[in-house]
């Protein structure tokens, strides 16, 4: 709200106030000589005030020049070009600059932030029609069937962000394989699949790549008893220790099986992993974009707080392993970082006032050892946020930005 600015003027007064009502009929002494004086005096600062009114303006002038030939004269060749023309525009109820974010930059025009430190990559113009081709990436779109995941309104829910993450995924399938990369999705309808029944999936993926490739880091029967191991995970799928969905794959450490298959997908530089979900905020402040990513301390971490306050992790059945290290951190967050920049450079309405790019703990990211990230694409609990969901032309935004973003991800990891 604009502040009631209340102008101050200048009051002038008689210099002599109020005179006594007696007045003298005999004329003042040297009456003549004292207006002649007061009307120069008038004359001389009037002439004063105009001269400092012209220096003011002449000097305003001079400064605006300044800052003008001064500025940053390549602004507008650091903006890339959007995949849309910024000519689309929502009707918001939070302002937008239509600028490309903060966080989307040229490598010599990073920005000095201690809460993130942003790469700042962004992707070339020369995007061809089959630039993704030889690439593999593997889509969970978040939930479904008995899992909603989050709902809006909270207390009579009319939006599942299990119905919106699958189509955003269809089309993000849909734009990656035209640009032409193989590209499985983990779930296709609205059904239930465990957490542990899709890393499974990932695994047996993984598996037949690099046993079509001959890389391989064990032997065929030692590949067929891993297939098998994982399959019972698919049959369960549930995400209990007790209904031995969970398998090998068990939140605490990394066994051996588990090992191997990290060893294995590890050499797939050219696999990722894409889970797409959609965020909430119970006291609907939070909006916008973000990514996150593991590390070894954030599984770390996080699994012996789960230790001491979990009480799945206190059953006698449930394994306590050691502490595992190992992950590709670095690549994990850059691939975070190409996401999120390509996501607000395109939309710039989802530039989130949280954190954009966040390492912590999540199972699908977790349990396998390719570069991966999970994508909260926007907030469901904020109005401006949902109602861009529903929009065809932002689902096809955020189709360009991810495929996009997978691209910049291989084109700084030259691979």
């Amino acid at each position: 709200m604009k502040k009631q600015i209340t102008p101050l003027t200048s009051k002038y007064e008689d210099a002599c106030g109020s005179r006594s009502s007696a007045v003298s009929n005999e004329p003042l002494p040297d009456a003549d000589a004292n207006k002649g004086k007061k009307k120069h005096s008038g004359d001389s600062f009037r002439i004063r005030m105009l001269i400092f009114v012209f220096g003011a303006i002449v000097g305003l002038g001079v400064f605006a020049g300044i800052m003008y030939f001064t500025q940053d004269k390549d602004a507008d060749a650091k903006k890339e070009k959007r995949r849309y023309s910024s000519s689309y525009r929502t009707s918001s109820n939070r302002s937008s600059s239509g600028s490309l974010g903060d966080f989307y930059r040229t490598k010599d025009d990073k920005k000095d932030d201690s809460v993130f430190n942003d790469p700042g990559y962004t992707l070339p113009e020369n995007i061809s029609s089959n630039d993704l081709s030889g690439y593999t990436i593997i889509l969970d779109p978040g939930h479904g069937g008995r899992d909603t995941g989050c709902v809006f309104p909270f207390d009579s829910p009319q939006y599942n962000e299990c119905d919106f993450t699958l189509r955003i995924a269809k089309r993000v399938e849909q734009e990656l394989t035209s640009r032409g990369a193989t590209v499985h999705l983990l779930r296709t309808d609205n059904s239930w699949v465990s957490l542990y029944n899709r890393l499974a999936q990932t695994h047996l993926i993984c598996l037949d790549i690099a046993q079509e490739q001959g890389i391989l880091p064990f032997s065929e029967e030692r590949a067929d008893e891993l297939r098998d191991l994982l399959w019972q995970n698919i049959y369960i799928n549930e995400d209990t220790v007790a209904s031995g969905g969970m398998g090998i794959m068990v939140g605490s450490g990394v066994g051996e099986d588990l090992n191997d298959l990290f060893e294995m997908e590890y050499k797939l530089e050219k696999v990722l992993f894409l889970s797409i979900h959609l965020n909430s905020s119970e006291t609907r402040t939070l909006h916008g974009n973000q990514i996150f990513y593991v590390t070894d301390d954030s599984v770390i971490e996080s699994e012996n707080r789960q230790m001491n306050e979990n009480p799945e992790y206190q059953r006698s059945d449930f394994p306590i392993r050691e502490a595992y290290y190992g992950r590709h951190n670095e690549d994990n967050f850059l691939l975070g970082c190409c996401l999120y920049d390509n996501i607000v450079g395109n939309i710039p309405d989802f530039e989130t006032n949280g954190t954009p790019v966040n390492s912590d703990n999540y199972a699908v990211l977790r349990e396998h050892g390719l570069t991966g990230a999970l994508v909260e694409v926007a907030y469901l609990s904020d109005d401006n946020d949902r109602e861009m969901l529903q929009q065809d032309q932002v689902v096809d935004q955020i189709a360009y930005s991810i495929s996009d973003g997978v691209k910049m991800y291989y084109l700084q990891k030259d691979i």
